[in-house]
């Protein structure tokens, strides 16, 4: 693996696994559009991926940007298809979503994100 995940150890018990926020792990990362891959696959094929905050991001470790969906460095179609790769099978969503003037409450911006992800997935379900 090019990354170095480090971890004391990994329990074994079929209840113990992780909420994987992409944002945290991207802004841990110093080249995450690569490197969320292997995150992924490391995680989701020893089937400890619980939920997935589905986030995205512009920049690196310690010089980075929280942006919508569409607007990142990252390819969240490519880390959908990385998810569905390893047979992820549970929740995908935004916790939360930047913030502009014109959506003080947030509902514009998360009714975005929520249709981009159901955009997403029905893309992988339809073209692979």
């Amino acid at each position: 693996m090019g990354i170095e995940i480090t971890i004391s150890a990994l329990s074994e018990g079929p209840f113990d696994g992780l909420n994987l926020c992409l944002r945290s792990m991207m802004e841990n990362l110093q080249k995450p559009k690569e490197e969320i891959h292997e995150v992924i696959r490391y995680f989701g094929k020893k089937k400890r991926v619980f939920n997935v905050h589905f986030r995205n991001i512009r920049g690196r470790h310690v010089d980075f940007q929280e942006v919508y969906l569409d607007n990142g460095e990252i390819d969240m179609l490519q880390v959908a298809r990385t998810l569905n790769e390893v047979g992820y099978e549970y929740m995908v969503m935004p916790n939360h979503v930047p913030r502009h003037p014109d959506d003080p409450g947030g509902r514009q911006a998360f009714a975005f994100a929520y249709r981009y992800i159901k955009a997403l997935l029905k893309a992988i379900e339809t073209y692979g």
